[in-house]
């Protein structure tokens, strides 16, 4: 060895020039192999200052260099001892580091990270097929080229890889920045095996960056970082940014699910797709329709990804592409039940872009009727955004005026926004309907109007705001999400008509989808028959499209099992993820070290039960007992419903309960909400055979005890009162809280419900006179509203 004042020369041949960087008893320089006049980096360790763990880190890389060798690649060009200072030497490779590339210049194209992705997960496979995990996958751990696209990347800094060969008191030391780690890689999931699959979740963090030009998750510290990566979604990228393929999302989104069981299982399953990408946008196709997951070798299920529908959902966002041109308008989005419409809406929800507001709301069966339910939902958003930005609350009420005041008595959730302050006469009860439709109306075209306020919120739309609210036209349009809508109220269905009729001849910023069950509306239906409305319907799956949903779930499937899983879905996307998931559970498909099988008995006594809604209930009969008693507690509640309460009504320790959640979560039967405490069915068919599991006496009590609950901790939840206790056989008990939703939803001229409740009132038998005529003076003077007149006048002659 041999030193001069500001240079170290290594055996005589590795001259050291510039300090790079220095951490952790390692120094690493620029140098010149003196040999050739090579470019090389060197690292150095003191042996003699540092421990010995650290010595072997130097060793370790050293040997892990040695096996990523390939042809095209070597990555070590010396490792030995000098005196004291052992070192490693690699050679130069040119460019800037990542991280500095998007400092100085922002997110990259598609195509030039579609390059970084692939150079790095090539990487990566030779690195795990050789048993080594490199666990700091990071912008500043790879290496580009400064032009435009990007034409390579390397991935450096084996340094901290881990493999088997590595003493097990260093291997699992937490190394990197914490903003790339998995979930499991961060210590926070405790045992949690670290493994490629968490090296994925790096690269999906990275790609994710180098298209939006920020990590997903970040904090302002370590502990507000790791909660989101425990347990926030990730950003949708359509949202974010217009140009990025469908298939590029999927695969992002696949790479960065928290559970590494749902992830993408190789390098090369990921390298498949992104290649597939690369190579149809070289032949000039901008978003190829690759399905994400087909060829990966899966050990458990996870989500399909989005199949079978790109023609519609391509009509769908030309649609919202028309509406940000001022042409709105209401689309009809169809289906037979499980046939996709709402992972449609979703994906379209996904992909639909920068600045889009997304407002959603939901029709629901079997449960509490309230007014204008369908939109409960919507106006949920428009707090939630008023909150974020005040500034709309001012411009919702210049732009509604004296419709304000309707709107907000049809949807009480927007008084504090939209109403004048102080009584307000709203007009004549016999033009009720008249104004409240219109009032809404009014509202939805308000709604595209103030997406130039809300059109920075960040849980809701990315995009930019003018610099003057004032007068400014909305950059973006607003999309309305109405799901289920075959459950809407009648009243809800005149003011999609209505406004449909009088969007078709203005200019707007609103698209609203309404999706709805075939087989529930019929043909001469008020929601079919909606004038200027544009019809979407999607047909059933054939077995090629089963064929891909299901291996975007498992990989590779036998032909039998496929054909199973055909037979059983009917052409039902909701079944064919449903039935496959049975398979598993009930040990008809497994998978072995060949992949995945099948058990011929099994699988022939899977086809026995004939239709998916048996299958189904088979399905659930494997849950265990305290899973299935929460999810038929949770059935009667609702699709949608309180954990606290059905946890209550369960009877059930809080240990047996936790376990069956967990049990159902882990089917995919449920999810819920942390936040707002909410537990939701994932589709509405397992909902209705958990249901028609429970025999008549089961589900009366039920609806008692639930009934008895909410009237003990909220007796202003008067339309869920008469509900329950209606539904649980004692209408007495439900007849002073009929009166109460009767007369609330007369206020808020929903005739429709209003007549409901107070037929449940009617039901009660009363034998008080003054009640008596209550209800039938309630129940004539609301069917003469509807136009009911012969029906109204027996009730108001007694």
């Amino acid at each position: 060895m041999t030193s001069t004042t500001d240079e170290l020369v290594l055996a005589g041949r590795f001259q050291c020039q510039r300090l790079l960087k220095s951490g952790l008893g390692v120094n690493t320089y620029a140098g010149v192999d003196l040999n050739d006049g090579g470019a090389v980096i060197v690292k150095t360790v003191d042996a003699s200052a540092v421990s010995s763990a650290v010595s072997l880190r130097v060793a370790h890389e050293a040997v892990i260099l040695r096996r990523l060798e390939r042809p095209d690649f070597k990555p070590l060009v010396a490792v030995g001892r000098d005196e004291d200072i052992l070192y490693l030497v690699q050679p130069y490779v040119p460019g800037m580091t990542l991280q500095a590339r998007l400092e100085a210049s922002g997110p990259l194209s598609v195509d030039s990270a579609l390059r970084v992705a692939i150079d790095v997960l090539r990487s990566l496979e030779h690195a795990h097929d050789g048993d080594v995990l490199h666990r700091d996958v990071k912008p500043a751990n790879v290496i580009v080229g400064p032009g435009e696209p990007i034409e390579r990347a390397v991935l450096i800094d084996f340094g901290f890889a881990r493999s088997a060969w590595l003493d097990p008191t260093i291997r699992d030391e937490p190394v990197g920045t914490l903003r790339y780690l998995a979930p499991e890689a961060t210590g926070a999931l405790g045992a949690t095996l670290v493994d490629e699959r968490s090296d994925l979740y790096s690269v999906g963090v990275l790609l994710f960056e180098c298209l939006v030009g920020r990590p997903p998750f970040d904090g302002k510290d370590v502990g507000e970082i790791i909660r989101h990566h425990l347990n926030t979604p990730a950003p949708a990228l359509g949202s974010l940014r217009a140009d990025v393929p469908r298939a590029v999302e999927g695969a992002v989104q696949r790479l960065l699910r928290k559970d590494p069981d749902h992830r993408y299982q190789s390098a090369a399953a990921v390298l498949a797709d992104l290649e597939a990408v690369a190579a149809a946008r070289s032949r000039g196709f901008s978003d190829p329709p690759v399905i994400v997951g087909l060829s990966d070798r899966r050990q458990a299920l996870t989500e399909p990804s989005f199949v079978g529908r790109t023609a519609e959902l391509a009509v769908l966002s030309g649609l919202v592409d028309q509406a940000r041109l001022g042409s709105g308008r209401l689309v009809l989005v169809e289906a037979d039940s499980g046939g996709g419409k709402t992972r449609l809406l979703d994906e379209l929800v996904r992909r639909a872009g920068p600045g889009i507001w997304v407002l959603r709301g939901q029709g629901v069966d079997q449960a509490a009727r309230r007014p204008f339910q369908v939109l409960e939902g919507v106006a949920a958003g428009i707090v939630a955004a008023a909150q974020e930005r005040p500034e709309l609350v001012q411009m919702l009420r210049v732009r509604l005026g004296d419709s304000g005041n309707a709107a907000a008595a049809a949807l009480p959730a927007l008084a504090p926004l939209i109403a004048a302050d102080g009584p307000v006469d709203v007009g004549p009860e016999a033009y009720g309907q008249i104004r409240s439709v219109n009032a809404l109306a009014a509202l939805l075209d308000a709604l595209g109007d103030c997406n130039s306020v809300v059109g920075t919120q960040p849980d809701s739309v990315v995009g930019t705001q003018p610099d003057s609210v004032a007068g400014a036209q909305p950059a973006h349009p607003v999309v309305v999400v109405l799901d289920d809508c075959q459950w809407a109220d009648e009243l809800s269905v005149r003011l999609l008509a209505s406004w449909a009729e009088n969007a078709a001849s203005s200019t707007g910023h609103v698209l609203v989808l309404a999706a709805f069950r075939s087989e529930e509306v019929g043909p001469e239906s008020p929601l079919r028959t909606i004038p200027n409305a544009l019809h979407v319907e999607l047909g059933p799956f054939d077995t090629a499209d089963v064929r891909s949903l299901a291996e975007s779930m498992a990989g590779p499937l036998p032909h039998e099992a496929v054909e199973v899983v055909a037979q059983l879905a009917e052409g039902s996307p909701f079944m064919a993820a449903a039935v496959l998931r049975g398979l598993v559970e009930s040990g008809a498909l497994v998978n072995s070290n060949d992949g995945w099988r099948v058990d011929s008995t099994l699988l022939a006594s899977a086809q026995t039960s004939r239709r998916a809604a048996l299958f189904l209930l088979r399905r659930l009969e494997l849950l265990s007992p305290s899973a299935l008693s929460l999810l038929s507690v949770g059935a009667v509640l609702g699709k949608e419903f309180d954990l606290g309460l059905a946890v209550e009504l369960t009877g059930q320790d809080s240990e047996a309960v936790a376990a069956g959640l967990r049990d159902a979560q882990r089917r995919r039967i449920v999810w819920v909400d942390e936040k707002t405490g909410h537990c939701s069915f994932r589709h509405d068919k397992i909902r209705e055979a958990l249901l028609d599991r429970l025999d008549e006496a089961t589900r009366r009590t039920l609806h008692l005890r639930a009934a008895h609950r909410i009237e003990a901790t909220d007796r202003d939840r008067c339309f869920e009162l008469a509900y329950h206790f209606d539904a649980g056989g004692r209408t007495d008990r439900a007849l002073p809280y009929a009166l109460e939703a009767a007369e609330s939803a007369r206020r808020r001229n929903a005739l429709e419900v209003a007549v409901d409740h107070y037929r449940i009132a009617e039901r009660a038998a009363v034998t008080d006179s003054a009640t008596r005529a209550q209800v039938a003076e309630g129940l004539g003077d609301v069917l003469t509203l509807e136009g009911r007149y012969e029906e109204a006048a027996k009730y108001l002659e007694r």
